[in-house]
C-alpha cells in the first residue's frame, strides 16, 4: 500500500487575482509518497528529530517556522527525506495564464481539475493508494469524493481506496511535503531574490543534497519532481 501526503502553496491565487505579482504567480499543487511499511519508522525519526531540538512531538514544522534558531533542525529534515524511500512531486501552474471559463468561472472546480493532474499522471493502476490531504473548506462537499471516482475511472480501476483530509499537524508527513513545496514555492517565486537569508541557506542545503536546482525535472524524476503546466 502506497500513502500520499498533497498539499498546495498559494492556491489563493485562484480566488484573488489582484495579489499576483512577478514574486507571487506560481500556484503549487504536490504530495510525498511513502511505502505504508514504511511510515512508523520514518513518522519515528521525524519525532525524535523534534525531540532532540527541545520540541514537541506535537510541535508542527512548516516552511514558514523556518528561522536561524531551528535551521538545523529544518537541514535534517531534509536529510530524512533525502536518505528514506520518500518522493516528492509538485505541480507549477502560472497564475496569470489560468482562464476560468473554462472551469465554468468556478474556481473550486479548476482548482480541483489541477489536483487531478498532479495524480493521475503519478499513481500506478498496479497499486492501491490512500491519499491524505490537508482539511480545508468546500463548497462542495462531496470534492473529495469525486476526485477519488474521476481517479478511479481514469486507467486506474480501484487504485485510490480512500482520500481523507486531515489536519496538518496531525501528521509528520504533510509537515515535510509543506517544507519541501514551501521551499520550491519560494524558489520558483522569488528566484534568488527571497529577503529570507535563513530560507535562501535552506533552499541551497536541498538543492545540494539532490544534486540539482529546485526547477522543472524531466518527467521520470522520482525522488524530486517539478512539472511546470503550461496553460
Amino acid at each position: 500500500m502506497i500513502e500520499l501526503y498533497c498539499d498546495e502553496s498559494r492556491q489563493d491565487l485562484f480566488y484573488n487575482r489582484n495579489v499576483i505579482s512577478d514574486t507571487n504567480k506560481y500556484i503549487f499543487i504536490g504530495g510525498v509518497m511513502i511505502n505504508r511499511e514504511n511510515r512508523i519508522e520514518i513518522k519515528n525519526k521525524i519525532n525524535e528529530l523534534k525531540q532532540k531540538y527541545g520540541l514537541n512531538i506535537k510541535t508542527e514544522l512548516k516552511w514558514n517556522r523556518v528561522t536561524k534558531r531551528y535551521l538545523s533542525l529544518y537541514k535534517e529534515m531534509i536529510d530524512i527525506y533525502v536518505n528514506y524511500d520518500i518522493n516528492f512531486r509538485t505541480i507549477c501552474i502560472d497564475s496569470n495564464k489560468i482562464d476560468l471559463k473554462y472551469h465554468n468561472d468556478n474556481a473550486e472546480l479548476g482548482f480541483y481539475k489541477f489536483y487531478y493532474q498532479l495524480l493521475n499522471n503519478w499513481i500506478s493502476r498496479n497499486m492501491k493508494y490512500t491519499i491524505y490531504t490537508d482539511i480545508k473548506t468546500y463548497s462542495d462537499p462531496n470534492v473529495l469524493n469525486d476526485l477519488k471516482r474521476c481517479l478511479n475511472n481514469k486507467n486506474h480501476p480501484n487504485s485510490i481506496e480512500k482520500i481523507y483530509a486531515i489536519e496538518s499537524h496531525e501528521s509528520v508527513f504533510l509537515q515535510l511535503e509543506d517544507i519541501l513545496m514551501g521551499a520550491t514555492s519560494y524558489k520558483m517565486n522569488f528566484g534568488k531574490d527571497g529577503n529570507s537569508k535563513i530560507k535562501l541557506e535552506l533552499i541551497d542545503y536541498i538543492e545540494t543534497k539532490l544534486g540539482h536546482e529546485l526547477a522543472p525535472t524531466n518527467k521520470s524524476a522520482t525522488k524530486f519532481n517539478l512539472f511546470e503546466i503550461r496553460l
